[in-house]
């Protein structure tokens, strides 16, 4: 009961975070899925359509997409929101209600023919970009990915099952309610639900303890068991408990793809390779809270019999593979994993950085264990010193007040994926939940991606904006990375960040606020996130000179007069992107330097004329 207050509270909060957003961008969905993203954090940002593009008479329906080209793979994004309001109980959705959502979203796909013969007057420029690359690349996909999201909890979890002819791999994700709150809550430390191996799974497994007799004294104090899982168990395991033995795994998220998964794949088909997977597959590593574990006797062996708060922390595409294959009905009963398990002991003294030490714990081992694929940057360097130094900022300094009156509020930075949310669960409701959110109002919480996006764009690097928070984290980090990291052959040590700094970052975000605002309000049609990113870098290039950081965090806005400038901007930037574009796909185009070293050169004298 206290675990559904809890989950109607978290909803409650974050559809008026949506309902807010959706006054500027004119749509609940689109709101709702700018949402969900921050908590995706995916490589890459996908396509949005500026209005959900829907053709009544094929069911079809859609709200964004995603082409990978290193990935060879199509990810679709469809949006199912209830503006219902709910009281004492949580909205359920079921899989044939989901299933129905993820059929628009293929229709889209098999009806690509005919959706660029309805768009061939140019009116709906991104439905008829998409509709050519699945016509150019259908033959040549090795996955799509439908991604499902909606406002409802899928309390079942189970996997939605459905297939696209002429492609080989189709995944439908389902981003739910009940799967943002367990992110959320997973975000802020391992949580503490126990799984019993003997009791519920009849199973236990027997692992090695390596010794630790260091006499250096390190902050870190924990067990470390390595042996082998049996796959079976391992996907019961995933079957049951699903996202939440993978939600600290930077990877958690991505579905079986690419060439290391297709080999996991192939192997457990192969009968005559089964018995090999062992060998062939780097295994797993997780850590846990606590295990109730018993030294088997006279050897250095130990039966692990229930773990409490167990994550997978690297090898969740392996489990996630495991779990296909299993529900395949491949016979797995030879196959076994090799598994890593480190048991992280706080003491009782360290339990208030309880979250701090298992945080740089499970994200040094992600990025020293993660060889195969690439890994989120923006995941892994979380907890460096830059970050944390960020975050102590924002709750340590006052906006100023331009009326004399005392300071209120303050800029929330959010480190971690639904923190803000969390921070407001952990306080009473009612006056102490009120007062926190008066002090950081949901207008001004800011997201690590977002931050970077913003910094990016102003510094005059909008086509990396345009790559997606991803990539932009990673610049932004590089471009900041005297705060943060030693050099090589340097002895120079790390440069303190001041609070004038961290307000200049704020200025930034302020200034796409506003020419966000400008932009929205134009309700230009189409491409809306890069027009946004290449006019603030247009503005920056052309006027930057004459706009004093440290003034706008100051006024907390930027003077009127930029209004009319930043609308000319915009509205030629829009016009540029789509006929420099050519044939080409707008926002692949948006993402090349050669598409802003282009518009500076074509551009640059004739915005320079118009204040």
């Amino acid at each position: 009961m206290r675990e559904t207050t809890q989950k109607i509270e978290f909803y409650n909060e974050f559809i008026e975070k949506v309902e807010k957003r959706a006054i500027n961008e004119g749509s609940q969905q689109t709101a709702f899925l700018n949402e969900i993203l921050t908590y995706m954090e995916q490589p890459d940002d996908p396509v949005i359509f500026y209005i959900p593009y829907k053709k009544t008479s094929k069911k079809i329906y859609l709200n964004a997409y995603l082409y990978d080209t290193d990935q060879n793979s199509l990810n679709l994004y469809v949006v199912d929101y209830s503006d219902q309001e709910i009281g004492d109980d949580i909205e359920s959705t079921n899989m044939s209600s989901l299933l129905e959502v993820a059929n628009r979203a293929k229709r889209f796909f098999t009806n690509a023919k005919f959706l660029i013969e309805e768009v061939l007057d140019g009116s709906y420029r991104e439905v008829s970009d998409l509709a050519k690359t699945i016509i150019e690349t259908k033959n040549d996909l090795e996955e799509v990915n439908i991604f499902v999201l909606t406002n409802k909890f899928y309390l079942s979890n189970k996997a939605i099952e459905l297939s696209i002819p002429g492609v080989e791999t189709t995944n439908v994700q389902v981003w739910d309610m009940d799967r943002i709150y367990q992110l959320s809550v997973a975000e802020q430390g391992i949580q503490d639900f126990y799984i019993d191996l003997e009791d519920k799974y009849n199973q236990s497994f027997e692992m090695m303890f390596v010794p630790n007799d260091s006499p250096v004294d390190s902050h870190y104090n924990f067990d470390c068991y390595i042996g082998f899982i049996p796959a079976t168990l391992l996907a019961q395991l995933y079957e049951d408990w699903g996202p939440k033995l993978v939600e600290r795994n930077v990877r958690s998220f991505l579905q079986a793809r690419g060439g290391t998964n297709k080999g996991i794949r192939d192997t457990l088909k192969d009968p005559a390779q089964r018995q090999m997977f062992v060998a062939y597959n780097n295994g797993i590593s997780s850590v846990a809270r606590l295990g109730n574990i018993e030294k088997v006797d006279g050897v250095n062996l130990y039966r692990v019999k229930g773990l409490t708060g167990w994550q997978i922390v690297n090898g969740g595409q392996t489990t996630a593979s495991i779990h296909q294959a299993y529900k395949n009905d491949i016979d797995l009963t030879d196959v076994y994993i090799q598994a890593k398990l480190t048991i992280l002991k706080v003491e009782a003294h360290q339990e208030k950085d309880q979250h701090i030490i298992e945080d740089e714990m499970v994200s040094k081992i992600s990025e020293y264990a993660n060889t195969q694929n690439k890994i989120n940057k923006s995941d892994l360097l979380a907890n460096t010193r830059f970050m944390s130094d960020i975050e102590k900022f924002s709750r340590s300094t006052w906006v100023p007040t331009q009326d004399g009156r005392r300071a209120e509020e303050k800029w929330y930075f959010e480190r971690a994926r639904g923190q803000y949310m969390v921070d407001i669960g952990r306080r009473k409701r009612g006056k102490e939940q009120n007062d926190f959110k008066k002090q950081y109002p949901k207008e001004k919480v800011l997201t690590k991606v977002e931050l970077a996006k913003y910094f990016m764009s102003w510094e005059g690097y909008p086509h990396i904006s345009s790559k997606g928070g991803e990539e932009a984290f990673k610049k932004f980090m590089n471009y900041n990375s005297q705060y943060w990291k030693h050099e090589k052959d340097q002895l120079t040590s790390i440069q303190e960040m001041d609070n004038d700094f961290y307000k200049t970052l704020i200025a930034r975000s302020i200034i796409n606020h506003h020419i966000t605002n400008i932009v929205e309000q134009m309700k230009l049609k189409g491409y809306k996130a890069n027009v946004i990113y290449y006019t603030t870098a247009m503005f920056s290039h052309i006027y930057g000179e004459n706009i004093d950081l440290i003034d706008v965090w100051k006024k907390q806005s930027v003077s009127a007069k930029w209004g009319s400038i930043i609308r000319t901007i915009a509205s030629y930037t829009l016009n540029y992107l789509k006929e420099s574009a050519g044939d080409r796909n707008v926002t692949q185009w948006a993402k090349q330097e050669s598409c802003w070293t282009q518009f500076k050169e074509e551009s640059t004298k004739q915005l320079s004329n118009i204040l």
